[in-house]
């Protein structure tokens, strides 16, 4: 089978296994997101037809890529869309799943085994494919190469640079931001998930406000 990622660019190959890593990431925080919130559509077909639909397209994707030869990337990339799609279609349109119910035992296992499959893509994966791909390909592990040196004058002032800065310490502070980003990001899902079962009142009326009336001119009344 060819390889999945195009050669659009010379730099995407040789990174591939970060931009899978990344893809990974990107599609378990699409599925953190959609458990997050209350189902707001309704499945339009039963469980039994969508747990079918897997294997349906997983033996439509094969047969096709065994036919389609001279396509087999573009294939197995719809073959990958489509079982993703259907994933996030049914844990967004699940019955069964109600946020104000607590959790089952098996629930919580699933869950705390993906958010550790989120944790090691995002914390291990990620910046160390960064650092293999800066050392291999973008040679930012050279110490004789910098950015910018200290007898170097700054961008628009007539002063230098009071220090040096390497390729190296370039390829280090990327690897920083990256654990920062995925940090911030994870504590901020905590408390996403902390809050999920927050119900938002409803604002006050104001006073000298015209009374909400029913189709029939009715004034209505707030429940008890």
């Amino acid at each position: 089978m060819p390889n999945l990622l195009p050669d659009w660019l010379p730099w995407i190959r040789p990174a591939g296994r970060l931009i899978w890593g990344c893809l990974a990431l990107v599609v378990g925080l699409m599925f953190v997101f959609a458990l997050l919130r209350r189902p707001m559509l309704k499945r339009p077909f039963p469980n039994r037809v969508g747990y079918a639909g897997f294997f349906v397209i997983l033996a439509a994707g094969v047969l096709a890529a065994r036919i389609l030869t001279d396509y087999q990337t573009w294939v197995v990339w719809v073959t990958v869309a489509s079982l993703v799609a259907l994933g996030l279609l049914m844990v967004a349109t699940s019955k069964e799943r109600d946020p104000e119910e607590p959790a089952t035992w098996a629930e919580c296992f699933a869950g705390a085994v993906g958010v550790f499959a989120l944790f090691v893509v995002g914390f291990a994966i990620i910046p160390s494919e960064w650092l293999n791909y800066a050392n291999s390909y973008l040679n930012w592990g050279d110490t004789t190469k910098f950015v910018w040196t200290s007898h170097q004058q700054m961008l628009f002032f007539p002063v230098n640079w009071p220090f040096n800065f390497d390729y190296p310490s370039m390829r280090d502070t990327v690897a920083v931001l990256i654990y920062v980003v995925t940090l911030g990001l994870d504590l901020k899902l905590w408390v996403m998930w902390q809050r999920r079962h927050e119900v938002k009142e409803a604002p006050a009326a104001a006073e000298g406000a015209p009374a909400r009336r029913s189709r029939f001119g009715r004034p209505l009344r707030a429940r008890g």
